[in-house]
C-alpha cells in the first residue's frame, strides 16, 4: 500500500487520487496512518458487505425466534450510531 503525508496530499491530490484508483492509499500525519483512500467502487463494495452482513445477522435473530424485526432494526440502529461516535 502507498503511503504519503498530510502535507504531500496537500500538493499532489491529484496524484495521490490517480494512485488510489489502483491501489489503496495511505494518509499519515505526523508519522500516524490516520485514514485511507479506496476508489469509491471499493467503498460501495465494503458498504454492500456491511449491509449483507448486519441483514445475515437480523434473518439468524428472527429465525431463532429470539427477537423481532422491530427490536433486531432499533439494535442495529442503536450500533451503527455507537459506532459512527468512536
Amino acid at each position: 500500500m502507498k503511503t504519503v503525508t498530510a502535507t504531500e496530499l496537500k500538493t499532489k491530490t491529484g496524484e495521490t487520487l490517480d494512485a488510489a484508483q489502483k491501489e489503496p492509499v495511505s494518509i499519515e500525519k505526523n508519522g500516524r496512518a490516520v485514514a485511507v483512500i479506496i476508489p469509491q467502487a471499493e467503498y460501495e463494495r465494503f458498504t454492500r458487505l456491511e449491509n449483507d452482513y448486519w441483514m445475515s445477522r437480523i434473518e439468524s435473530a428472527e429465525a431463532s425466534g429470539y427477537i423481532g424485526v422491530e427490536a433486531t432494526h432499533a439494535l442495529i440502529k442503536d450500533r451503527l450510531k455507537k459506532n459512527a461516535k468512536s
